[in-house]
């Protein structure tokens, strides 16, 4: 059973995850758009675009800590994968059977096979990622129940400092974009929860976030200038998820909305509604189908970036898109679900559970 406090813990994380999603796109508006590759000191909404990617940059750590915190209090579920296996596929299938008939593109086996398999071909790094992720979390959860606390917190020390603290990078986990740095921030998630850190009230840690976003936003601005005459310095990016000071930004970010209450049961019903959206948000929007005409040729956001109204712009196209491929995801599980594919899922999950509970307890697996 959940108790009250974890349900509305459990809306928090639900507001939380929607808000980053949000910020996810607007990383896409720039990054994608190419807005931070073309901006340059001198342009007057140089300044104004770093600052909400800096502002926005958070978004993935905060996502995956959503999910680490609240992890090891659930069962690891096979289901789960098949769901999201499927839900990709019938995204990719999708755009891929439009770009035949209304695109340039032309039927290939490749396509197809990559549309199948788009975990294996890594159609989407956060997807790949998340599967192995989710695929290690059992052994994660046992680890991160079995040891006391202060166990938890060394374990939680000595990886911030492999993983995050070096700018240079030598651990080689491609700048946070991989299952390891997801791993890391699901024992700092874990670590919180279990030792009921950061109970402040969130205004707090919103000082924080946004303080340290105005560091990260002036890291950038000297890293630019001093790399000129230094290429050394080229190597400190403060987009990386795992460069200390983003980490610590997210983790701030990440407190204060664990502490929000929301006790507006119409407020709170909305957030968990759209948290169940927000996942198809990101593979309709990020498929590579789409990707690339969306933002060079319908958004267009080089057009406006030196335009006084860019800021404008950017808002409302990030939100039109965000609410667009909600609705988009919204009619794909009502159409799952006409189908009964959860139930299928279900079933089908619960059938390689019994062949994996088989294979684990084995005396073979025993002896190893």
């Amino acid at each position: 059973m959940i108790s009250m406090e974890n349900k509305k813990r459990l809306v928090n994380l639900d507001l939380l995850k929607v808000v980053s999603m949000v910020m996810i796109v607007c990383l896409h508006y720039l990054g994608k758009g190419a807005v931070l590759e073309k901006a340059t000191l001198s342009d007057p909404n140089y300044y104004v675009a770093w600052l909400f990617e800096l502002l926005s940059i958070v978004a993935v750590n905060c996502f995956i800590m959503c999910s680490g915190y609240l992890m090891t209090e659930n069962r690891f579920r096979f289901s789960k994968l098949i769901y999201l296996w499927l839900q990709i596929v019938s995204i990719n299938i999708l755009f891929l059977i439009l770009s035949f008939f209304v695109g340039d593109t032309k039927p290939s086996v490749i396509k197809v096979i990559k549309a199948f398999f788009p975990i294996n071909t890594d159609a989407y790094w956060f997807m790949t990622a998340y599967f192995a992720f989710y695929l290690l979390s059992p052994l994660l959860i046992r680890i991160a129940n079995k040891l006391t606390v202060s166990q938890l917190k060394k374990l939680v020390i000595v990886l911030v400092i492999v993983f995050s603290l070096s700018p240079w990078q030598w651990t080689k986990i491609n700048y946070g974009y991989h299952f390891v740095w997801f791993v890391v921030l699901f024992f700092v998630a874990a670590y919180i929860r279990r030792a009921d850190l950061f109970n402040k009230k969130p205004k707090v840690y919103i000082g924080y976030y946004l303080v340290l976003t105005l560091v990260l936003l002036t890291v950038k601005i000297l890293v630019s200038l001093v790399s000129k005459k230094v290429e050394q310095f080229k190597v400190i990016d403060v987009q990386n998820y795992n460069f200390i000071i983003t980490f610590l930004s997210s983790l701030m970010f990440f407190v204060a909305f664990k502490n929000i209450k929301i006790s507006n049961t119409k407020i709170g019903g909305f957030a968990t509604f759209m948290s169940s959206l927000v996942l198809g948000v990101y593979l309709f929007h990020e498929n590579e189908v789409i990707r690339y005409s969306l933002w060079y040729n319908v958004i267009q956001p080089l057009n406006v970036f030196g335009k006084p109204y860019f800021v404008l712009h950017m808002i409302a196209c990030v939100f039109a898109v965000f609410f667009i491929c909600a609705f988009l995801e919204y009619f794909r599980q009502l159409l799952f679900k006409l189908f009964n594919i959860p139930s299928l899922c279900d079933k089908l999950g619960a059938k390689v559970q019994k062949i994996a509970d088989k294979v684990f307890e084995s005396d073979i697996i025993k002896k190893l």
